[in-house]
């Protein structure tokens, strides 16, 4: 990896990291580098249970968890994750289940109640703390769980018409008034428990509506459902030990599915085993392997973002593991134990997570425990000193390498060379650092820099290797006092890491 500050005399500390200030956690938990912010208890929100949860940023960036009860979906404002505000319910009839997903600025919410259908709810008017129940759709009678292929713009259902089990799908073109399209069931009589539907926009299968269903006991069935009048079953994939496949999340490259199986670690023995299927070519997709965290616990929900696995696994909490050096042997890197009275195949503690919000806080849903909100920045980070740095333009006037590795009193104090027009930068510092993966998903350049004249332009640009070019992150103006100036690029960064 490549990086590059431009500007005047500028001396700099630097580290690639993430600022991380630890908060005391609830002394009745156990943790490894999970921090908790918040905790709001079931007695809080008046109700018996939690289940499942989701969240939502406002146009305005502010965040919001959804959080699902037993009696209500609860709306909290996690923007500022030490005062998480809880300010508004939409409720409904009193069940243990529940699943909520968003599109736009609606949230839909399913339940196990008869006749409970699909509520849903407008959440334009969110930071004036104002959610409104729009309507409720009957016709799928009840639903285990929904899942929305943003992309494409559809809602589906699994396990819908009172205990049917069929899988139906709503067009999302009118979000406040979705409509029921396709078959009477997308997968026959056959119930599928969760899904995720994927819309690919390049490679072979650009254009295809994929869904990826879990079939219980007969394993991972894949469905391409573009033709909502005719879905057809391009590969059913089982694995050793069946037990109940419960659901799954792809890898962001779309090699990889992650699934949970409900049943085998209390069937069959096994500590909380999660099973790797590879689906880069759809047609022929297969099981791969397995990883564990070594505790005989069910694992029930997870997620993916960035190269790390966020898992929801019952009676011993949330579990990430970083799946970017090897995403068929994932390594464990943090923990928040949400149950820390045993560790057996019991069903209680931590139902789901959502550990997609902008600003990295992972939220938790907690079946006993009610809406756990965390920083998980210890977890997720990886600190990357310079290896090599040099002056393409200037000089150095006092310092050296190990003046780059962390943000303290020494300094790497610059020179401006000679430029010969005004696009030239006076200053350009060339650093490299040895990535611990071909494939990052997120990088956070840090540094802390200080101008000997204020308002001079300063950049930070990434080398990439596919193009010979750099591509610029972040411009700004000097300061003549210490500034500390933190970029992060997301997505598919291959192209700077050689």
């Amino acid at each position: 990896m490549l990086s590059k500050l431009v500007e005047r005399v500028l001396p700099v500390a630097l580290c690639a990291a993430i600022g991380f200030a630890a908060v005391p956690a609830h002394s009745q938990f156990t943790f490894s580098k999970v921090a908790l912010k918040t905790h709001i208890d079931l007695a809080t929100f008046g109700a018996s249970n939690g289940n499942g949860c989701w969240g939502y940023v406002s146009p305005s960036g502010r965040e919001y968890a959804i959080m699902g009860l037993s009696n209500k979906v609860a709306f909290v404002e996690i923007t500022d994750p030490a005062k998480s505000d809880w300010f508004a319910s939409i409720p409904h009839t009193d069940i243990l289940w529940a699943d909520i997903k968003v599109y736009g600025h609606y949230a839909y919410v399913v339940t196990e109640a008869s006749g409970s259908g699909i509520q849903v709810i407008d959440m334009s008017d969110i930071d004036n703390h104002v959610v409104t129940l729009v309507r409720t759709i009957t016709s799928v009678g009840r639903s285990h769980t929904c899942h929305i292929d943003e992309t494409s713009g559809f809602l589906y259902t699994c396990g819908s018409n009172e205990g049917g089990g069929t899988t139906t799908v709503f067009t999302l073109a009118n979000p406040a008034d979705p409509q029921r399209v396709g078959v009477a069931s997308l997968t026959g009589g056959d119930y599928i428990h969760e899904t995720i539907v994927h819309t690919y926009t390049s490679g072979p299968y650009a254009g295809r509506q994929i869904f990826f269903g879990c079939g219980t006991d007969r394993g991972v069935e894949i469905y391409d459902v573009t033709d909502k009048n005719a879905p057809f079953l391009i590969k059913r994939v089982t694995y050793p030990d069946i037990g109940y496949c419960h659901q799954a999340w792809l890898s962001e490259d779309l090699k990889y599915l992650y699934m949970d199986d409900e049943f085998d670690e209390d069937w069959f023995g096994y500590t909380s085993r999660t099973i790797l299927f590879d689906v880069s070519s759809l047609e022929n997709a297969s099981y791969v392997t397995t990883f564990t965290t070594g505790i005989h616990t069910i694992d029930h929900n997870l997620y993916v973002k960035d190269g790390f696995i966020y898992e929801s696994n019952y009676k011993s909490g949330l579990r990430i593991f970083d799946a970017n050096d090897n995403p068929t042997a994932p390594t464990e890197v943090g923990w928040f134990d949400t149950y820390p009275e045993s560790n057996d195949t019991g069903y209680a503690g931590l139902w789901s997570n959502y550990p997609f919000f902008p600003s990295g806080t992972v939220i938790g849903s907690d079946i006993n425990r009610g809406l756990f909100v965390w920083d998980v920045t210890e977890a997720v980070t990886r600190v990357i000193a310079p290896t090599s740095y040099t002056m393409a333009r200037g000089t150095v006037l006092n310092g050296n390498l190990a003046s780059l590795a962390s943000s303290d009193d020494d300094r790497l104090t610059m020179r401006p060379g000679a430029v010969f027009s005004t696009s030239e930068p006076p200053i350009q510092l060339v650093m490299e650092a040895t990535a611990p993966s071909t494939t990052p998903r997120l990088m956070t350049f840090t540094a802390e820099t200080r101008g000997s004249i204020a308002s001079l332009t300063q950049k930070v640009d990434l080398y990439n290797f596919t193009t010979s070019a750099f591509e610029t992150l972040d411009t700004r103006n000097t300061t003549t006092s210490d500034t500390v100036v933190e970029v992060t690029a997301r997505g598919n960064l291959a192209r700077f890491v050689n």
